[in-house]
C-alpha cells in the first residue's frame, strides 16, 4: 500500500504586506530567485492549471508537470497541488529529489517591487530572498 505523503508550507515572508490578488493578476512564469543548482519554472495559466519544469545546472529537464492551482483567502494565497518543495538542491548529484511531488503547498501570494512573488522553504534574516520565486514580465 503506498503511502501519502502531504506537505503544507506556511512560510514566513521576505516580501512586504499582504495584498489580494485575482487570476489575470497571477497568471504568468515565475522563477525562482538566486538560485544557483537548477532552473526551475512555473507557469500559471487561466482555470487553475499550471506547468512546472525543472532542469539541473547540465540543462537537463528532470521534472515536467501539469497540475492544478488554486487562489485561497481572497486572493492572498495560492494553493499548489502536486507541488515538488524545490529548495536549489543539487539535482546533478540527487536527480531523484524531484520524485516527491506528493506534497501540496498553501503559499502566501505578495508584491516586492512591483513584482508578485511566493516564497517556499527556509528563512534566515541573512539570507534575504531565500526559496522565493517572483513572476517574470
Amino acid at each position: 500500500m503506498k503511502k501519502l505523503l502531504l506537505t503544507f508550507i506556511f512560510p514566513f515572508s521576505i516580501f512586504s504586506c499582504t495584498n489580494s490578488f485575482v487570476e489575470k493578476d497571477v497568471v504568468g512564469v515565475y522563477t525562482p530567485v538566486e538560485y544557483k543548482n537548477c532552473y526551475d519554472t512555473i507557469q500559471l495559466l487561466e482555470g487553475g492549471v499550471y506547468f512546472r519544469k525543472v532542469y539541473d545546472t547540465n540543462k537537463k529537464i528532470l521534472l515536467n508537470i501539469k497540475s492544478k492551482y488554486e487562489l485561497r483567502n481572497e486572493g492572498s494565497q495560492i494553493f499548489f497541488h502536486s507541488y515538488f518543495l524545490n529548495l536549489d538542491r543539487d539535482l546533478v548529484k540527487f536527480p531523484e529529489l524531484v520524485n516527491d511531488t506528493l506534497g501540496v503547498a498553501l503559499l502566501n501570494l505578495e508584491k516586492n517591487k512591483g513584482k508578485i512573488g511566493f516564497c517556499t522553504g527556509y528563512y534566515s534574516a541573512s539570507l534575504p530572498n531565500q526559496n522565493c520565486f517572483q513572476k517574470q514580465k
